[in-house]
């Protein structure tokens, strides 16, 4: 006979409920920062600088043979003034003899150029006009344009090479009054508008050629020039 389950005592061996786990106290909760490893250095000491080696190198000397000493016979103190340029001896001055047939053999060359010019001149109107050109019989064109002439042949030459053609012939020519420096352009067209000064004054200009220490003439005086022989170029051997 199965009794009552409302009279039925409870039973005590089955609980009523489960109670919570208790939290695990083996495992943290948190995992506490890594210390810092001590047995490596932070920073790495800088390191000593070698003693055995020498840091300085002592200065070489110079070498006597690229850099020579200065010549004390030449060499000037400082702030002294240039020394002047040596002057040529007097045996490389021209005479007057070799300057005379230069000077013959370069107005003859300007005269052939002025009649030679002038027949050209006159063929070349006849041609274009017709009309029969005489320059022999106007003595003042003609005069004209001998000195125009000559003034342009002489002022050219002595400006360009220093040298007219007669003058090259006999080896001549026109330099500064120190005889080693080429003249200037300046000096060269000087001379030749000076050069009539000697011959107006009755060739009295020229007797500084025969007298002056340096054979210069007045009209070498004004323009500060003289006149040399070049030296000839040696011959070259093959």
């Amino acid at each position: 006979m199965n009794p009552d389950p409302a009279t039925r005592p409870p039973d005590m061996s089955a609980p009523t409920s489960t109670p919570p786990p208790l939290p695990d106290t083996s495992a943290p909760t948190s995992t506490p920062p890594p210390l810092p490893d001590t047995s490596a250095p932070t920073s790495t000491p800088p390191p000593l600088p070698d003693t055995s080696a020498p840091t300085l190198t002592p200065p070489s000397l110079p070498d006597p043979s690229a850099s020579p000493l200065p010549d004390p016979t030449t060499s000037q103190p400082p702030g002294a003034l240039p020394a002047p340029a040596p002057e040529a001896p007097p045996s490389i001055y021209a005479g007057a003899v070799s300057r005379l047939a230069a000077y013959v053999l370069d107005v003859v060359i300007v005269a052939v150029a002025v009649a030679g010019g002038s027949a050209v001149f006159g063929f070349l109107v006849t041609v274009i006009t017709g009309r029969q050109l005489h320059l022999t019989g106007e003595r003042d064109v003609a005069g004209i344009a001998l000195a125009v002439a000559w003034l342009v042949y002489f002022a050219g030459w002595w400006a360009v090479t220093g040298s007219t053609l007669g003058m090259a012939l006999f080896g001549l020519r026109v330099v500064h009054r120190d005889g080693t420096t080429p003249a200037s352009p300046l000096a060269a067209i000087l001379r030749a508008l000076t050069f009539p000064l000697s011959v107006a004054l009755f060739g009295l200009g020229f007797l500084g050629i025969l007298f002056h220490s340096r054979r210069r003439a007045l009209h070498d005086l004004l323009a500060g020039t003289a006149v040399v022989y070049a030296p000839r170029p040696s011959p070259r051997r093959l």
